[in-house]
């Protein structure tokens, strides 16, 4: 049944390799649901539609036996701003479109969703709560060679293709640093915990008016 009135919504954010889809499986396993704005995103490249226009804007070798290679994609949007921003406007409006209507037919006092690129794109005005995951520079760097096994150019330059740490932090509701072990981090979000629920919505717009 839907819930009388909307969830409380929770956006978790933090530039890549910070650390926000450990807090957000960290939220899951406290019972609460997350959807993850990428994982919508990847749905719709399996879809026919999708796969031809992101096929008009990248190129046919852009997919490999009729499904997007999402490795060649991301190397082709760290690459080129351009490129970045024509995908953006192919996926996003339908992604936002999907949170959207998850939010409409929920049934929970709080729903929380990952958004890596939250900010970036002014969505913090559709949600009562933003946390932010952050960590330095060169921890992130190091984390992203170890993952995904590319040189320290390409990790950098992964990282500046979105907004800077200072910049999300100061936007943030709350921030969170992730720069040592998961005890730590675990343990700045046990603190958090106690208090979500006892937080007041606030007057935000709807993720499609944004």
């Amino acid at each position: 049944m839907k819930h009388p009135d909307r969830p409380f919504l929770v956006a978790i954010t933090g530039g890549i390799a910070s650390g926000k889809s450990i807090v957000s499986k960290w939220f899951e396993e406290k019972n609460y649901l997350v959807f993850y704005a990428d994982k919508i995103g990847h749905e719709l490249l399996n879809d026919k539609y999708f796969k031809n226009k992101i096929e008009d804007v990248f190129g046919k070798d852009i997919i490999i036996n009729g499904s997007v290679d999402r490795a060649k994609l991301g190397k082709n949007i760290f690459n080129s701003a351009s490129k970045r921003i024509q995908l953006n406007e192919v996926l996003h409006p339908e992604i936002r479109k999907r949170m959207q209507q998850i939010i409409n037919t929920s049934s929970q006092e709080v729903l929380i969703f990952e958004i890596p690129l939250l900010f970036e794109n002014g969505l913090q005005k559709a949600f009562d709560l933003t946390i932010n995951i952050s960590a330095r520079n060169e921890i992130r760097i190091e984390r992203i060679i170890k993952r995904d096994g590319i040189t320290k150019d390409s990790a950098q330059k992964r990282i500046n293709s979105q907004m800077s740490e200072l910049d999300k932090q100061k936007l943030a509701d709350i921030n969170i640093v992730n720069e040592s072990d998961l005890d730590n981090l675990f343990l700045q979000l046990q603190r958090l915990f106690p208090h979500l629920k006892k937080l007041k919505k606030k007057d935000i717009k709807k993720i499609i008016e944004l």
